[in-house]
């Protein structure tokens, strides 16, 4: 049996591989820490009516559980705090430390959560349900102890809990959706109510944002009748006068839902202004933290307050690539049998990934700056344009997280991804005899008069590449790969035979 050794992993652990049998067989003989016990566990199962509670209290060298239920009403939920730290300081052995608070872990039911969070502080860990289910039996005190379990095995980081003025933020900007997303319901109501009297309009334009449009069926509303431009056409049909009120009444509705709107988004920039926001050495104005997250392309104020009422602050989360699954922009990948099987985005928050994915597609539409030539590049090369907006939406996000970790505006200077490379200069002509899939373009590149390949790259990194008949995904993926891969051109030129036409 043969050995050799591998050098050090990512984690530091030496590894051996050994054959046995023909196989390698992976042994390490170094152990690492991969989870702790706390000093206790305590889980809690929180229905409307009621709460489960659940302690695992460690005495000694056994661990003992005990259970309760309560109500959830405020003076409950408070005997139960009370309830639990008498359970712990009576029963724990070694005694544990209370003072900074309880650790416990709890399902995201709803909302009714929150009541404890609010009266038992501390270090909770939020769970999804569909998470915390240990298996097909199910009952309430099977539910708290799992969580407990849970909670004295760490398996679930503590949960982010945010001050009582990033939740009446957060409460403002849901207003504002509400009131929005009505307003849009009522505005699609109209239009269809429209099209069922054979009165089409939709073509021209929103029933409620077009003025003109609007101006026009509110004057069918008072009694005018539509006129036909050719005298041998019959005129459109009008809005019957006994369904005209509910036109008036949608309208109105609209109208109100619109203004409330409006309204709500003049509260919401009053109260960021007036709270202070973090950074990662200190805090900042409100106004400051605006104009900050405003300065990154694509980024106005309804995207940077969408973005300040979910994150709040940068602190925490560990890393760029924690904010950037949060946003619903991370992959996560399926490995089976050491390959990538399939990769899927994570949920993520959907509202701020949809505002995300927004600015990224008007960036890349006009690809009129890096970011947008960006995103166009990658929707080119794969000929999928979701590709190029979740790409670039994900860049966004990881620079909105580092603008306001480290207090910076959004600057160009830090991203190597979007300079032009320094690419090797030969003739197109050239080019296909090193790679000869390029031949099939040739004809369309020397029609535009790219005669050289300083020339081709040039026109692929601003987007020009685009309109030129005869180009598809394939020549896109070509170009890539001849900019990524310049040492296998190179040593190709270097075996090729010298020749006139390889000098641009």
């Amino acid at each position: 049996m043969g050995k050799r050794k591998k050098p050090q992993t990512g984690l530091g652990t030496p590894v051996v591989i050994e054959n046995e049998g023909g196989l390698d067989v992976v042994r390490s003989d170094e152990g690492k820490e991969i989870r702790y016990t706390k000093d206790y566990g305590l889980g809690a199962d929180v229905h409307s009516q009621f709460i489960e509670v659940n302690v695992l209290v460690k005495n000694n060298l056994s661990v003992f559980e005990y259970r309760r239920s309560f109500g959830t009403d405020w003076n409950s939920v408070n005997k139960a705090k009370s309830w639990i730290v008498a359970m712990l300081t009576e029963h724990a052995k070694p005694p544990v430390d209370l003072s900074a608070g309880l650790h416990y872990t709890i399902e995201s039911t709803s909302s009714y959560h929150q009541i404890l969070v609010t009266a038992w502080g501390g270090f909770p860990s939020i769970v999804n349900p569909t998470l915390a289910r240990a298996g097909k039996k199910k009952t309430d005190i099977i539910d708290a102890q799992t969580l407990a379990l849970s909670d004295l095995t760490g398996v679930w980081p503590t949960s982010y809990i945010p001050r009582i003025e990033a939740v009446e933020l957060r409460m403002l900007v849901d207003e504002r959706r509400y009131c929005i997303h009505n307003a849009t319901r009522i505005s699609n109501r109209i239009n269809n109510s429209l099209l069922r009297l054979g009165i089409n309009v939709s073509n021209e334009g929103s029933v409620s944002k077009n003025s003109e449009l609007r101006n026009r069926i509110e004057e069918m509303l008072g009694g005018a009748k539509p006129q036909s431009d050719d005298d041998t056409i019959p005129a459109p049909p009008s809005i019957p006068d006994d369904v005209r009120c509910i036109f008036k009444a949608d309208y109105e509705e609209y109208d109100r839902f619109r203004k409330s709107a409006d309204e709500y988004f003049d509260r919401i920039l009053e109260k960021i202004y007036s709270m202070k926001w973090e950074t990662g050495d200190g805090e900042i104005s409100g106004e400051e933290m605006m104009k900050l997250l405003t300065s990154a392309p694509g980024i106005g104020n309804q995207t940077a307050v969408l973005w300040l009422s979910r994150v709040i602050t940068p602190r925490r989360f560990p890393n760029a690539k924690a904010l950037a699954a949060y946003c619903g922009c991370d992959p996560s990948v399926k490995v089976s049998a050491g390959k990538v099987t399939s990769t899927v985005k994570r949920g993520g928050r959907t509202d701020l990934h949809s505002a995300l994915c927004m600015a990224a597609s008007n960036l890349m539409r006009r690809h009129s700056e890096p970011f947008g030539m960006f995103g166009y590049n990658i929707a080119m090369q794969t000929g999928v344009w979701k590709k190029g907006v979740s790409a670039l939406a994900r860049k966004l996000a990881v620079a909105m997280y580092y603008m306001a970790l480290y207090n910076k505006p959004f600057s160009y200077e830090s991203y190597t991804m979007i300079t032009e490379p320094d690419v090797m200069n030969i003739s197109i002509e050239c080019l296909v005899k090193l790679n000869p899939s390029f031949k099939r373009y040739m004809r369309h590149l020397i029609s535009n008069n790219i005669t050289d390949t300083k020339q081709l790259v040039h026109k692929y990194y601003i987007c020009e590449l685009t309109g030129m008949k005869g180009l598809g995904k394939n020549f896109f993926a070509l170009t890539k790969d001849f900019i990524s891969d310049q040492k296998k051109y190179k040593k190709l030129l270097e075996e090729m035979t010298t020749d006139e036409n390889c000098n641009a």
